[in-house]
């Protein structure tokens, strides 16, 4: 995996490590929410769930869109995309077909037993 896509997944990974967040996500799994609806749920702050929100933003994880009637009012969505390819990274560092359990050797199971 190149660095840039490591950090990217890190970026992610660090997104879902907050409770607060993965209960927007979950909110979100379901049905499309604006902040008034997420902060009523929560029990939060709106500047806290804005700024958890964001977060899940720069991670990819939750896209927005404007109210139909009013474009002062955001929707945030669940972006099903990412997650989908969350899950797929998560599959291809399980899959055991490129497994090979025996240990790369260490000094002392070399031939001449790692002295130089």
């Amino acid at each position: 995996m190149a660095v840039e896509r490591q950090q990217d997944v890190a970026g992610v990974f660090h997104a879902l490590a907050d409770p607060t967040r993965l209960a927007i996500l979950e909110l979100l799994r379901s049905r499309d929410q604006c902040v008034c609806h997420l902060v009523e749920a929560l029990n939060l702050k709106q500047s806290l769930v804005s700024h958890h929100v964001g977060l899940l933003r720069r991670a990819g994880l939750v896209v927005t869109y404007p109210h139909p009637g009013d474009r002062r009012w955001i929707y945030y969505r669940l972006n099903r995309d990412a997650v989908s390819e969350l899950a797929s990274l998560l599959n291809w560092l399980g899959d055991p077909g490129d497994y090979d359990p025996t240990p790369t050797p260490c000094p002392i199971d070399l031939p001449d037993g790692g002295s130089e």
